[in-house]
């Protein structure tokens, strides 16, 4: 009889500087017109992984520039300042110079988080 042990990465175990629990979950989904999408996102958003979900929401805007994109976060929770350098793209029409160099117009709008 073979036994088989599981051995967990003990970052996950105990959070090792949090490392587990940055990880977003993200599914995009696009209307059948392209007119818009939806990225989907669980976890935690915090200002360290907000550059990973704006390069998703760049990718889905390459699509079709100038669609809408929903970022739905009411599934997911949110640092403070992670919201707040979303409603900035969301006023300016636009992703931040560093994900988006060429300024391309991106309409974003946010739904609410969890907690903040």
């Amino acid at each position: 009889m073979t036994t088989t042990q599981l051995v967990r990465n003990p970052a996950h175990q105990t959070g090792f500087a949090g490392a587990a629990s940055r990880k977003l979950k993200v599914l995009v989904r696009l209307d059948t017109t392209m007119q818009s999408a939806r990225i989907q996102v669980g976890g935690t958003v915090t200002i360290q992984n907000l550059k990973a979900l704006y390069a998703i929401a760049r990718r889905t805007n390459a699509l079709v520039p100038g669609m809408e994109i929903v970022v739905d976060l009411s599934k997911a929770h949110a640092g403070a300042e992670a919201l707040a350098d979303l409603q900035t793209a969301v006023e300016r029409g636009c992703l931040p110079e560093k994900s988006d160099p060429l300024h391309s117009e991106c309409r974003l709008q946010v739904l609410e988080p969890l907690t903040a």
